[in-house]
């Protein structure tokens, strides 16, 4: 499977560390480093990324998961 690029970067950071992912793949490989893999916005963005490596759901809409486990819990 080709690697599906977003069309726009996913730039993630907390003021001392920037990372920008742009793809499914990448994601990937940032979600498996995350402390937090039990939540349900990780799990969710796992399948997510995976289905669209799979190339069973676009890359934008991984993209627009990984924002919401990349977003701060309230």
């Amino acid at each position: 499977m080709l690697i599906q690029r977003w069309k726009e970067p996913l730039v993630l950071g907390d003021g001392r560390i920037r990372i920008v992912l742009g793809s499914a793949e990448e994601a990937m490989n940032w979600l498996i480093h995350e402390p937090n893999q039990n939540s349900e916005k990780w799990r969710h963005a796992w399948r997510t990324c995976n289905a669209a490596h799979e190339g069973r759901l676009s890359a934008e809409e991984a993209r627009s998961a990984v924002q919401l486990a990349a977003a701060p819990s309230r």
